[in-house]
């Protein structure tokens, strides 16, 4: 990654965002990895972004390269402020963008706001097993494979790991 990769940046999605999120969503080489079911036009997104809004336990980041261009997204799901926990969930929608290292740069941006301006105190996320390339990326980050959820008598299920990354063994040099 160059030096130019650390001026990536993780701000708030905005409605004008969706239609690149659209782009995403109808992609099957990128929704291999989320399957997240997200609407596939846009009418179906600008519901859904207005649905979220109404949802303390939810929020949604856009990922930004250097040069202001939209390239993924992030969220923060299932927030428990009782437990200080949240559930991590990130795409970089641009495929060339993969394995640049983008997706980490985020990932640290929105670990430190988490457990420092939001004072969480865990994020967990589940990844598919195939998806090595993120499962490298977190792992680097210091998330820990805590349980691999299968389903033997399903053909279609799709082996996933559960990760967890605690606050106080989080580094932020990692």
């Amino acid at each position: 990654m160059s030096e130019q990769g650390s001026a990536v940046r993780v701000r708030p999605f905005r409605k004008e965002d969706l239609k690149k999120m659209v782009i995403w969503n109808q992609d099957p080489e990128v929704e291999q990895f989320v399957d997240r079911g997200l609407p596939q036009d846009l009418e179906g997104c600008e519901r859904w972004f207005e649905a979220t809004k109404q949802y303390k336990e939810y929020e949604l980041y856009a990922i930004e390269d250097e040069n202001g261009n939209l390239i993924g997204d992030l969220e923060l799901d299932h927030i428990c402020w009782r437990r200080r926990e949240a559930e991590l969930r990130v795409r970089i929608g641009e495929k060339e963008y993969w394995n640049k290292g983008y997706g980490t740069l985020a990932l640290r941006q929105i670990i430190e706001y988490v457990f420092h301006q939001l004072d969480l105190n865990q994020l967990y996320l589940r990844v598919y097993a195939f998806n090595h390339r993120a499962i490298h990326c977190y792992e680097k980050l210091g998330f820990k494979k805590r349980a691999k959820l299968k389903r033997d008598s399903d053909p279609q299920w799709k082996d996933i790991y559960l990760m967890v990354l605690k606050k106080r063994e989080y580094k932020t040099s990692a």
